[in-house]
This record gives structure tokens, C-alpha cells and sequence, in this order.
């Protein structure tokens, strides 16, 4: 087994470390790319985070985490694809393998779309103090399928997008 390996990455190093190059490139650009986006919407005062700048960490956050999908996916393919494993029909067979899924997991796809409307509506986001059917807290990560609160004592809660009917936010104050 041992001798198999050797020859393989003889055979493939030079492929092999630009797997690894472009791998930790890619992580290098994703999270320059972040954190210029929460750079941007900076707004310079440093006594409170403003309704811009938590929208921008959230968003932030849920770009690095289809970002990290994507590279992640992209490297397994690179893999498959030099150790001889013909990828096609697996990129063939994705939309389909995906509407499969999305049959299959409805809850996942309204939990996803859910949290999308949720981001794209500002209707909070990290550090918000909010009210979330019986649960009250600060949130701590919103993710496109749950939303993470933890309140006063320290108690974590894990709440599925799809589930969340009203929200209130008692961070955010309406100006007249």
C-alpha cells in the first residue's frame, strides 16, 4: 500500500501540489474578499456597530460559507479527476441528483430560503437582541438554514429558518 502511494505521488506531484496551491489560494482569497466586504460598510465609529455593519458580518459570513462549499467541491472533483475517476457524468448527473434532493428535502430548501429572506429583509442580524416565537436572545450566527441565539444565561439555541413565523427585534428602532 505504501508503494502504491509513493508511485502515485511521484507520478502526480506536480498536480498534486497545485491542488494544494490553488486550495489554500483559494481559502487566502475568500477570506480577503470577506473581509474587504465588512471593510467597506465600516462606517468608522468604533462606540457601536451600526444596522450596515452587522449586515455585512452576517453576509459575510454566509459568503464564506458557499465559498468554502465551492472550493471544497472544486478540490474533490480535482481529486477524483486525477486519480482517473472520469467526473462528467458526476457534473452530468448534478442537476438531476439536485432536484432529487430537492424533493426529497423540502424542509432544507424552505429552511434555505427562508434564511435568504431573512438576510435579504434585514429582519436581524449578528448581535441582534430578538424575539423568536418563545426564544429571546442575542443571535450569534445566522447560517442559510438555522439561526443561533443565546440568551442571558448562557443557554444556546438552534433554530431552523423554516420554523421562524415572527421575529422581533428589539435591536432594531424604528425613526419616524
Amino acid at each position: 500500500m505504501q508503494e502504491i502511494l509513493i508511485n502515485y505521488f511521484t507520478e502526480h506531484a506536480v498536480e498534486v501540489i497545485w491542488i494544494f496551491i490553488l486550495f489554500f489560494l483559494g481559502k487566502i482569497i475568500l477570506r480577503t474578499m470577506v473581509k474587504q466586504f465588512i471593510k467597506l460598510s465600516d462606517d468608522g465609529d468604533d462606540s457601536h456597530e451600526s444596522a450596515k455593519e452587522k449586515r455585512a458580518r452576517t453576509l459575510g459570513q454566509i459568503i464564506r460559507s458557499i465559498g468554502n462549499i465551492f472550493i471544497y467541491s472544486l478540490i474533490l472533483f480535482m481529486v477524483l479527476n486525477l486519480s482517473g475517476i472520469d467526473i462528467r457524468p458526476i457534473l452530468a448527473s448534478a442537476g438531476i441528483i439536485g432536484l432529487a434532493i430537492g424533493f426529497g428535502a423540502q424542509s432544507l430548501v424552505k429552511d434555505f430560503v427562508s434564511g435568504l429572506f431573512i438576510l435579504i429583509e434585514n429582519q436581524y442580524g449578528i448581535g441582534d437582541r430578538v424575539k423568536i416565537g418563545s426564544f429571546v436572545g442575542s443571535v450569534i450566527k445566522i447560517t442559510m438554514r438555522s439561526t443561533v441565539l443565546m440568551d442571558d444565561e448562557k443557554k444556546v439555541y438552534y433554530i431552523s429558518n423554516g420554523l421562524i413565523k415572527d421575529v422581533t427585534n428589539m435591536s432594531q428602532q424604528h425613526k419616524t
